[in-house]
């Protein structure tokens, strides 16, 4: 008598689409241990197939169908003697013409299905290889991380840690064999690299590349901004552009001016660039042309400072977590100073009139 297998019940279950009623079915006819063990056989080879080609993404109910296909022809020769199975290719797609056919051999009893099930592994194999994986090597890859709200800390697969501002996105080169580790940036991300002295971390921004082994620094890059800014907090890093390529020493700004190509360095506040990407920034004698940029990041508004306000007053706080409102609030009620938010995120600084 034929031996009834609920394939479909197992497909639904292996690619996890499976409804509770289903599985409750499922869970039955897997309580006789044979048919559990056929099961376990298969699901490893699902799970093998999965693990080959995690960066590669096929028809996956196309290969599932072509997997049924075959099963039923196992089926349907209960007697077939052990022999070769031969699926030409042009069943298995049309990026895999031109190549030899899969071959697999196959067994009685049940173990005849998992041998099938291992032709969908053949032919997956067979894809991956078409379009360059190497099994055993993982492929390049591109990975793009983007925010566009406050700031989020990621980490890459080297061990490299970054907090990446709102409007930002950072795309990461995951070919662990090329020469370097490449990310390419647009807007503003705080880097604290994996040191690693046989493949550099290279940052490339619009029209500059920035290298280094292992260090901490600031890149700010944003689209449209005429100026690039490079603040190095621990470490080296070289800035190369199209002229010219420079060193920068911990303490130092490196600002790369996109329209005329020109890079200039100097000393600057790097514990004041590189705190937005921290818990607390804190303030110490600051005078409001310093706060506002950084509030400005810190709460993602635009801010307009009176010109005469901008080196008259200045303030010493600690901001962690505190609605901007509040802050304004409090630093109005130190200083003679109004302010004002309109529906376009914006915030104006204003004396306060008499």
């Amino acid at each position: 008598m034929k031996k009834e297998i609920p394939w479909e019940l197992i497909i639904s279950e292996l690619k996890q689409d499976i409804s509770d009623a289903d599985r409750k079915r499922l869970e039955g006819w897997l309580s006789v241990g044979e048919n559990r063990e056929m099961y376990e056989e298969l699901r490893g080879v699902w799970e093998k197939i999965r693990a080959k080609v995690v960066n590669y993404t096929p028809d996956v109910d196309f290969y599932w169908k072509e997997m049924m296909r075959h099963m039923e022809t196992c089926e349907e020769s209960e007697q077939r003697q052990p022999g070769e199975i031969e699926i030409p290719v042009e069943e298995v797609g049309t990026n895999l013409k031109g190549k030899e056919p899969v071959r697999l051999w196959a067994f009685p009893h049940f173990q005849r299905y998992v041998a099938v099930a291992c032709v969908v592994v053949a032919v997956f194999l067979s894809a991956s290889l078409y379009i360059g994986i190497k099994i055993g090597q993982p492929e390049m890859a591109q990975q793009t991380y983007s925010n566009w709200g406050g700031k989020s800390e990621v980490a890459l697969p080297d061990g490299t840690n970054v907090w990446i501002h709102s409007a930002t996105s950072l795309a990461y080169n995951t070919n662990y064999y090329s020469k370097n580790r490449n990310v390419r940036l647009s807007g503003e991300a705080y880097f604290d690299v994996a040191h690693d002295k046989d493949h550099p971390f290279v940052v490339e921004t619009e029209g500059m590349k920035i290298t280094v082994h292992g260090t901490k620094f600031n890149v700010e890059s944003f689209p449209g901004s005429e100026n690039t800014f490079v603040s190095l907090k621990e470490g080296s890093v070289s800035l190369e552009t199209k002229s010219e390529n420079r060193f920068l020493r911990p303490g130092e700004v490196g600002t790369f001016n996109k329209r005329n190509g020109q890079l200039r360095i100097e000393k600057g506040d790097i514990e004041l660039a590189v705190s937005w990407a921290s818990n607390q920034i804190v303030f110490k004698d600051r005078s409001l042309n310093e706060i506002c940029p950084l509030l400005s990041k810190w709460y993602n508004v635009k801010i307009h400072l009176s010109p005469e306000l901008q080196e008259q007053y200045r303030y010493t706080f600690t901001l962690r977590h505190e609605p901007l409102e509040e802050i304004m609030r409090i630093m109005s009620r130190i200083h003679p100073i109004s302010y004002e938010f309109n529906d376009e995120n914006m915030l104006t600084i204003l004396p306060k009139q008499k």
